[in-house]
């Protein structure tokens, strides 16, 4: 399926052209993020402006950005937005347990992890009430210690 990302705000703004002038597109450029996955990105959030009939792109909340370039990222990318917004919580989980937690206790002094998984929480806007107003990214041990790697 084609999504028209040349959809026009009420300023004549393609929403391209918005995403281009937002800080999560300059973080992707900085990452290295392909401009097929950043395509990918415009046309979850065109589908999401034309499902809730926005014609201003500045009214689609940053929580919906932030979840459309997780669920198109590779895990590091994800990791790496997910982390940088300050609205993401942040769980900590075990085999019975999940707290949430700071950033600074995911990892230990040696950057070994602290818990068996771990999670983002990320509210976005939800269509009606049947649909959760949270997205939930894991990640594994492993993600977090190689991410932690890169600090």
């Amino acid at each position: 399926m084609t999504v028209n990302t040349n959809i026009t705000d009420r300023n004549n703004v393609s929403l391209g052209a918005w995403f281009e002038a937002t800080p999560e597109h300059g973080k992707l450029v900085r990452l290295g993020v392909p401009d097929p996955v950043i395509g990918a990105i415009e046309g979850d959030l065109a589908l999401y402006a034309e499902d809730r009939g926005i014609d201003d792109f500045n009214d689609i909340p940053e929580g919906e950005v932030v979840a459309a370039i997780a669920d198109n990222t590779d895990t590091q990318t994800r990791l790496r937005i997910l982390w940088e917004y300050e609205y993401a919580g942040l769980e900590g989980c075990g085999d019975d347990y999940t707290e949430g937690i700071d950033r600074d206790q995911a990892v230990d002094d040696d950057g070994k992890a602290v818990f068996d998984r771990y999670s983002f929480i990320v509210n976005v806007s939800a269509s009606d009430d049947t649909v959760p107003d949270w997205r939930d990214y894991g990640f594994t041990v492993e993600d977090i210690e190689d991410f932690a790697r890169t600090w």
